[in-house]
């Protein structure tokens, strides 16, 4: 099994340890950035991607903690992206600037899938 996908359970939200720096991750950072700024005319640029949660489902959802400048201003967002690799498809399915204890939220409701 492929080695980040070796606890993760069908349904369930699990950390994804060790892959916020990976090529995959930042493109599907990415990937938000670009539709979230095509959407709403946005100017946000990445920075980094902060934490990662994924949920096997008929596919994948990743959940990403994202850092982003606006105008210069750092900051947070938590995007959903759907992705069935199979079938080259990915969708940003949300995308909303969070304040720092919404973050903390975030993890707590989706920990509580786990």
């Amino acid at each position: 099994p492929h080695p980040t996908m070796a606890n993760v359970i069908c349904g369930g939200i699990t950390d994804s340890p060790g892959t916020v720096n990976s090529v995959e991750t930042i493109s599907l950072a990415r990937f938000a950035i670009e539709e979230h700024n095509k959407e709403h005319g946005g100017l946000l640029e990445f920075v980094r991607v902060v934490n990662e949660k994924r949920q096997l489902v008929a596919g994948m959802n990743y959940f990403l903690t994202i850092e982003a400048t606006d105008a210069g201003k750092k900051k947070l967002f938590e995007a959903r992206v759907y992705v069935r690799a199979w079938q080259n498809f990915k969708e940003v399915s949300e995308f909303k600037e969070v304040k720092s204890t919404e973050v903390q939220e975030f993890k707590h409701v989706a920990d509580s899938y786990k």
